[in-house]
């Protein structure tokens, strides 16, 4: 069985687009998000309603969802450590998605567990504590800091996204962040995903890099022009 792994999203429909054909074509059975589809790109409406198009879809909820159904801070400082300008980005975002796209969106869950071939799966966009807060750890998390962050897991794989820096370890569990997809920071032109392959009793991740036109995201951000795109540009999209 082969399964597509995406997270991150971003708002970066031209990303998604060129990663879905290449998992189209790798013959996924399904495709696993792992949370983030809204904030920070210029396509909000646009890539939720492509997002709701693809066939056999498995997706979670993130921080970025959660801000959206949820609330976020109005005043700074605030726990999130969320700026002024950032708080009217999402603000600008909001407003431009439908009542069908946000509908869907939460329709989400937080987590989700399936199993298959054998292979006790857990989704979700990070760990969060008992209260529903999202614990910060490093960029690349280690084996130990994996391991507490998601002890109370007890799958024996763990999907997640978040941090949007690819990382992948096998312990005691296999751990799996694919990197994001719609923010290339450095990469600059690639979009990043991976296939979890399971067959045989075996789990083995295959990560997937593919390059697309990041200048036509770029040119669009420019010229909507929308909050913190400045910020944007410089720490999702390697533009300094």
């Amino acid at each position: 069985m082969k399964l597509g792994v995406i997270t991150d999203i971003h708002n970066n429909i031209t990303a998604l687009k060129a990663i879905v054909e290449k998992l189209k074509q790798m013959e996924c059975d399904k495709i696993i998000c792992c949370g983030d589809i809204i904030g920070i790109g210029p396509c909000p409406e646009e890539t939720v309603q492509y997002f709701m198009q693809i066939p056999n879809l498995i997706a979670v909820r993130g921080n970025h969802e959660k801000y959206l159904l949820e609330g976020m801070p109005t005043e700074y400082p605030n726990e999130e450590n969320m700026g002024l300008e950032e708080m009217k980005h999402h603000q600008w975002e909001h407003h431009l998605l439908s009542a069908k796209s946000i509908d869907f969106l939460e329709s989400l869950p937080y987590k989700i567990n399936v199993s298959y071939e054998g292979f006790n799966i857990s989704i979700m966009h990070y760990c969060m504590d008992r209260d529903g807060h999202y614990i910060y750890y490093k960029a690349n998390p280690s084996e130990d800091d994996l391991k507490n962050m998601f002890a109370d897991v007890s799958s024996d794989v763990i999907l997640y996204g978040h941090n949007h820096c690819r990382n992948i370890c096998k312990a005691d569990k296999l751990y799996i962040n694919v990197g994001s997809l719609g923010c290339p920071a450095q990469d600059k032109n690639l979009a990043r995903a991976g296939i979890l392959k399971l067959e045989n009793g075996n789990a083995e991740v295959q990560t997937i890099d593919v390059e697309y036109d990041v200048d036509t995201v770029i040119q669009l951000i420019d010229k909507i022009n929308y909050p913190d795109s400045d910020n944007i540009k410089k720490y999702f999209y390697g533009i300094w």
